[in-house]
């Protein structure tokens, strides 16, 4: 189910990786772009909680690497390698 536990976030020695999976969040609403060439929104994930950053469907096109599948099935997207952590 998307709740809470799906938006673990995950910091290691690898990076921050945050659920920015689109299923996860509504009132979706782009604020700027990335240097990549991605779009930084805002959004309400579905449980509520306000958050801002990236999609992850497009971190995907152009950085398939930074990129993690959770358990889930949602897609995390580690926001230490796009420099946003």
């Amino acid at each position: 189910a998307a709740d809470a536990a799906t938006n673990s976030a995950m910091i290691g020695a690898g990076g921050a990786l945050l659920s920015s999976d689109r299923r996860l969040k509504k009132n979706i609403k782009r604020i700027g772009t990335h240097v990549l060439g991605i779009g930084l929104y805002t959004w309400d994930y579905l449980w509520g909680q306000p958050f801002s950053g990236v999609m992850a469907d497009e971190v995907e096109q152009v950085m398939p690497e930074a990129i993690v599948m959770h358990p889930s099935g949602f897609k995390m997207v580690n926001y230490t390698m796009l420099g946003l952590m």
